[in-house]
């Protein structure tokens, strides 16, 4: 099940004398800092799960790279700060990229690397069987690993023939990755912000069209990505103009999301019932890094959402 916390958010700052007798002074029209002044105030945290992500015909993203780390070379061709990574796009998209560069890789590493083809014959036992029959006839399936990894090193026209299967097998695996995920979809629901509140500060929000506005309101926040997985989200708020995209890396607990500017009506409309949706858009696979999946309720990513007003704050007591 999806979860989210929500947030009540105070925009407050604190200057206390107790030579002041407030009761004497006048409350109206009061302001609280000035035209370079920054509130920050939190509005809600999004948990998204093994279960939001498997939610495609309940596809377990987990297996499906796990599958892929035996059919990817240990080496990979690309790498960044991260780590050796697949391009997950150019795997579904550019047939040079995975016939000229990392299955010739593979078939090398299985010649040179027995953990690697004990890897790929144990897959090819448990889910490939059927497709060699014709180059291992009388095999069974208790004896093909073995009798796959014999031929494999011992064989030269039979490790051919074993070559050509592997890379047909491993190049349509590669190529048609189930990684289409169906948009996530949260109702946040209504957010415990005061009426006082949302209205002190739609009141004192800059029009749009204002040249250099000085009093505005931004929706802001961070993601922690536990997934080995790096992702393009693009999540947009129902019935108001507030959406952005962005680049949620791998394995990392702190993604700013890009400060999207709100207008009185979307931050009414956000406090009173507001539904994201996130399309997602995998980028990159990172091998080795592991998917936490000792629950399909295990918390893979967390969304931190917060409110910035910029300047003043105006209001009556």
């Amino acid at each position: 099940m999806r979860k989210l916390l929500l947030l009540c958010g105070v925009f407050a700052t604190a200057c206390i004398d107790n030579d002041y007798d407030l009761a004497n002074i006048n409350t109206d029209n009061i302001a609280i800092g000035d035209e370079t002044s920054r509130f920050e105030a939190p509005l809600a945290k999004v948990y998204v799960s093994l279960a939001d992500i498997n939610s495609n015909d309940q596809v377990r993203i987990d297996q499906i790279f796990n599958e892929a780390d035996t059919w990817l070379p240990t080496q990979l061709p690309d790498t960044d700060e991260n780590g050796a990574y697949a391009d997950v796009q150019r795997l579904l998209n550019d047939l040079t990229y995975v016939n000229d560069r990392l299955l010739p890789d593979l078939l090398d590493e299985m010649g040179t690397n027995p953990e690697k083809l004990d890897a790929v014959a144990t897959l090819l036992q448990q889910n490939y069987y059927d497709d060699f029959a014709g180059v291992l006839p009388g095999v069974s399936q208790t004896e093909f690993k073995e009798a796959f990894v014999e031929a494999f090193t011992s064989n030269a026209v039979l490790r051919d023939a074993l070559s050509q299967e592997v890379k047909s097998l491993a190049g349509d695996y590669l190529t048609n990755l189930d990684v289409n995920m169906d948009d996530l979809s949260y109702e946040i629901g209504h957010i415990d912000l005061s009426d006082e509140v949302v209205n002190m500060l739609c009141d004192n929000l800059d029009p749009a069209e204002t040249p250099d506005p000085k009093n505005t309101l931004h929706l802001a926040g961070e993601i922690d990505n536990r997934l080995p997985l790096t992702l393009e989200i693009a999540p947009s708020f129902l019935n108001t103009q507030v959406s952005f995209s962005t680049t949620v890396l791998a394995n990392s607990p702190e993604n700013a999301l890009p400060e999207t500017r709100l207008l009185a009506n979307d931050l009414r409309t956000i406090v009173q019932n507001a539904r994201v949706d996130i399309p997602i858009v995998i980028r990159k696979y990172y091998p080795g890094k592991g998917f936490d999946n000792t629950s399909e309720q295990q918390t893979q990513m967390q969304i931190n959402l917060y409110l910035i007003k910029r300047g003043a704050l105006k209001f009556d007591l």
